[in-house]
């Protein structure tokens, strides 16, 4: 791989729906001032915040080195939620190296930091990590540089390759967008990002399990051998009723990389709940899916194999064609199998589990961790997990269109049968 070419982040380059959302609640002594010191000291250490995203004239993308841009440090004037349902309206100028933005609002007994950033530059436990930079600068401790360190598609695991008959069909699609297709700038993204948000907005829910609540829900997981990220599938595969099809981040980062990039990849599984069994049967049953993809290395490298093996032009193409007035019939085609055409995932979650970091950095503590994926196009309604200390708080992000009461009610009776196992 080129250095600073972006491959696997490809997807993230042209989506109209990338910010990744982080709210946080700091306990302690923090002023305005210390605050902000923090933030632009933290932003210093990662190359990944001093670089721009550019194009060359065969549609290839790469990290180029630019002066640091000045990020948006901003007390916040209205609640989280509607800031970040602002904020997803108007598009990162990653093409001008704006990867991330702060918002803050000084507490009796701390302070509420939102971090709304482009996923492109880093996933959850990416920013999990730069959280806890923020808090060690607050707290006097030196923190470390972080490099650009992509994620090289190159060293995928051998057996993870695609089998001929796929190999045949991708060479194939490839070969009919080279004859018929176009590149697209960053004028033509603009544009296309405007148009999709003229007439979406979405709307943010969240939910708490903690103390003893979530006390309870450890020491049911460990009694009965099933991971508490299993737990809260089933009980969501409960609450959505039939068969449900359900899509979720699996992490592929190296034990103690810091770093901050995409290390994650997506796996499905279909399952149907069988009010006949109890929960624990089901969420056995479950698991067993969950891991009967995670331990085989073709099915949990498929999906980055199959983007690696779609020309990156194409890739573009699918957001254009789903979102703008871009007609193409190879890019139709691949959007309908991604499900960006009318055919999204029922269920999808993005579960951080229990983050890598402490909750004390000496006067200072984290008292709530939110963490909001971004509703990806092929999906109804996305589910963002993350726990700390003794808590775990669950977000909902779905449209506010004519299923959005709908979509609550599954989510909150998703969580009354976790509360009440």
């Amino acid at each position: 791989m080129e250095k600073g070419r972006i491959d696997k982040e490809r997807t993230w380059i042209f989506s109209p729906v990338n910010n990744i959302v982080f709210k946080v609640e700091i306990k302690g002594s923090v002023t305005e001032q210390h605050l902000r010191d923090a933030i632009h000291n933290t932003v210093t250490h990662y190359a990944m915040l001093h670089h721009k995203i550019v194009l060359d004239d065969k549609g290839n993308a790469y990290y180029e080195k630019t002066e640091a841009f000045a990020p948006v440090i901003q007390p916040l004037k209205n609640g989280w939620m509607e800031t970040a349902r602002e904020q997803e309206k108007i598009p990162f100028a990653i093409d001008r190296g704006e990867f991330i933005r702060f918002f803050y609002h000084l507490t009796d007994s701390g302070a509420v930091l939102l971090i709304i950033a482009h996923h492109i530059a880093g996933d959850g436990i990416s920013f999990t990590y730069f959280i806890q930079d923020i808090m060690n600068s607050m707290a006097g401790v030196k923190i470390e540089y972080k490099d650009l360190e992509l994620f090289n598609m190159e060293n995928l695991p051998k057996e993870a390759d695609l089998r001929a008959p796929m190999t045949w069909l991708m060479k194939y699609m490839n070969r009919k967008w080279k004859k018929t297709g176009r590149t697209f700038d960053f004028n033509d993204y603009y544009s296309m990002y405007y148009k999709y948000w003229n007439s979406r907005e979405t709307l943010i829910y969240t939910y708490n399990l903690e103390n003893d609540i979530y006390d309870s829900i450890c020491s049911y997981s460990k009694e009965n051998k099933i991971s508490v990220n299993t737990m809260v599938t089933t009980a969501l595969i409960r609450a959505g009723g039939g068969l449900c099809d359900v899509g979720m981040a699996a992490n592929i980062r190296e034990k103690g990389f810091t770093g901050m990039g995409n290390y994650a990849t997506g796996i499905s599984i279909k399952y149907h709940y069988n009010e006949k069994l109890d929960f624990t049967e089901n969420a056995r049953q479950v698991q067993d899916l969950i891991y009967g993809k995670l331990n085989d290395v073709s099915k949990k490298y498929f999906l980055l194999q199959f983007m690696r093996n779609i020309e990156p032009t194409l890739i573009d193409a699918i957001y254009f064609n789903a979102c703008d007035d871009y007609h193409n019939k190879t890019a139709r085609t691949f959007g309908s199998m991604f499900g960006y055409n009318g055919n999204p995932k029922g269920i999808s979650i993005t579960n951080l589990t229990k983050l890598p970091i402490a909750a004390d950095y000496g006067e200072y503590e984290i008292k709530d961790f939110t963490f909001v994926p971004p509703l990806v196009l092929n999906a109804k309604r996305i589910i963002g997990i993350a726990s700390i200390g003794r808590k775990m708080v669950l977000s909902l992000h779905l449209r506010n269109d004519a299923d959005a009461e709908e979509h609550c009610s599954f989510f909150y009776k998703g969580m009354e049968y976790l509360k009440n196992l």
